[in-house]
């Protein structure tokens, strides 16, 4: 938030926006929960404590404010990104403990899409006599937790395509070479993202060319970083089960064909027993159904996903529609080949009508690359 933000805010505003920081501190680590921040006012608006979700089956938010502000939460406020939950699931209902704490208002963003919670929460904080001020910054909480908003809708995983190029739109010269295109600070914007989404997808081909790690390494508070679910799209099994992707310290979902007997597939196990393979049949197109695939991965309760594509799979994704959110790095560098290789591989448009069009969501620079998050238009 700058000055000029806080200076035009409401008191609930600029705690809210403090929520929100709280609660993306634990992006990738609540699924399949939403992220949560709260903080706790007392009677003369003075913040007397503070909690985040940290973990699905931990405490709450709110549960953890409240419990920090103790008697200081008598008479006070509560102000808290999502709608409280009024069902017992791994912990009790918060509304329980807002209610017991003699809280007197409770003000939040937007009411939680899960059937279990949707209003109900509100109702019961309403009936005990409680202020209820709701859709404070209604938009910038369901980018929050955007992830959570759509799996619970659709039970299906936000999907992100992720790719750095040159201004001429290229990924690597004609030699594979791609090292490295963006500059270190990009590449550390890339490891912050790795550490908040639930799984990091790549291609074949990339595990090939590369032989990427896809670990968590370059941020700043590295003690609480974790490495995000490894998923490798991988038809034909051309991967080596000795590569970087497949050690074993991360888990790792391997997705193949349904074709592949179960001696190919054991080559992979011997190495790595952690190794959950999806085995799904192929399409009329000779490839893997990717919307089948990410209907799997929602079934599992992943909610978000980082896809690092190469130029067939980034075309595929954007050719079927099946992304949320394109981000996309763009170094100020040109190769000028025409045989270096093309961000993307999509078939051949007749017509600019026929056009793949999205929109400018966000863009910023990171030292002397271009960061833009692109959403399709709907």
């Amino acid at each position: 938030m700058t000055y000029d933000d806080y200076i035009n805010s409401t008191p609930a505003e600029y705690y809210m926006q403090e929520c929100f920081e709280l609660a993306k501190g634990a992006l990738g680590r609540t699924s399949p929960n939403p992220v949560v921040g709260a903080i706790v006012l007392d009677k003369n608006g003075i913040p007397a404590g503070r909690g985040y979700h940290k973990k699905a089956g931990f405490e709450h938010a709110e549960v953890i404010a409240i419990k920090e502000a103790g008697e200081l939460a008598r008479g006070g406020t509560l102000i808290v990104n999502l709608e409280p939950c009024t069902h017992t699931g791994k912990t009790p209902p918060c509304t329980d403990l807002i209610i017991k704490s003699q809280i007197k208002e409770v003000i939040f963003c937007n009411h939680d899409p899960n059937p279990l919670v949707n209003k109900k929460g509100e109702k019961i904080l309403l009936d005990n006599n409680i202020k209820v001020i709701s859709k404070v910054l209604e938009f910038e909480g369901f980018e929050a937790n955007k992830f959570f908003f759509k799996w619970i809708k659709t039970k299906l995983p936000w999907i992100a395509l992720k790719q750095a190029q040159t201004l001429d739109g290229k990924i690597a010269l004609r030699n594979k070479n791609s090292k490295w295109i963006s500059g270190e600070l990009a590449r550390k914007e890339v490891h912050k993202l790795r550490n908040e989404y639930d799984a990091v997808l790549v291609g074949a081909n990339t595990v090939e060319t590369d032989n990427p790690k896809l670990t968590v390494r370059d941020v700043e508070d590295i003690k609480n970083a974790r490495n995000p679910l490894r998923i490798i799209l991988d038809p034909d099994l051309i991967t080596k089960p000795d590569a970087n992707v497949y050690s074993k310290s991360v888990p790792v979902i391997l997705v193949t064909k349904s074709s592949h007997s179960e001696d190919k597939i054991s080559n992979y196990l011997k190495y790595n027993e952690s190794i959950t393979v999806i085995k799904l049949p192929e399409n009329e197109n000779k490839k893997i159904d990717l919307k089948q695939l990410f209907s799997e991965l929602g079934k599992k309760e992943i909610l978000s996903v980082l896809i690092e594509a190469g130029p067939v799979l980034g075309g595929d994704l954007i050719l079927n529609k099946l992304i949320d959110e394109y981000i996309l790095f763009v170094s100020p560098k040109v190769f000028g080949d025409n045989d270096a290789i093309s961000s993307l591989k999509i078939r051949p448009l007749e017509s600019i009508d026929k056009s793949y069009n999205f929109k400018i969501f966000k863009h910023k620079t990171i030292g002397n690359d271009l960061m833009l998050s692109l959403r399709p238009f709907i």
